[in-house]
């Protein structure tokens, strides 16, 4: 990773070791330890996921209840969501119309102010980076928000 000692232009990489433990979170998929008030992630694994979540009256109070929680519980949450846009796109037998399951998926996060970012999932080596991807992300969210110390 990027040293946060040294400003970027200066190229200063650390090694940084990651232990990963799995237990359950009351908010969010993924987060740093003792650092969950920086950034936490959380993950949704597909198209037709999103649409359970935001084009029923029930998914739609349950997800946006989730998103709340995520804002008040860190100071920079952020959405998970595999997949590609071409991936998101295409209809399926459970999702035939995904541009209404995608715009209010998005109008929640925009509403909300959580971050989206899509991410590859389908293979092994796509998987493998997206933990490195989660990783940095949660790393840099406890950097920028000023908690390296906590």
């Amino acid at each position: 990773m990027l040293n946060p000692a040294f400003p970027p232009y200066y190229r200063k990489p650390i090694r940084i070791k990651i232990r990963v433990e799995e237990h359950g979170m009351k908010t969010g998929d993924y987060a740093l330890l003792e650092h969950e008030k920086a950034c936490l992630v959380e993950r949704k694994g597909s198209l037709r996921e999103v649409a359970g979540n935001c084009l029923t009256k029930d998914g739609v109070r349950r997800f946006t209840s989730q998103v709340t929680r995520l804002k008040k519980e860190c100071k920079k949450p952020v959405l998970m969501l595999e997949g590609t846009p071409i991936d998101l796109q295409r209809a399926t037998k459970h999702v035939p119309e995904p541009g209404l399951a995608l715009d209010s998926f998005q109008r929640i996060l925009f509403k909300h102010q959580i971050t989206l970012a899509l991410l590859p999932s389908s293979t092994v080596t796509a998987r493998r980076a997206l933990g490195e991807w989660v990783a940095r992300l949660l790393i840099n969210g406890a950097l920028k928000n000023g908690l390296e110390n906590e």
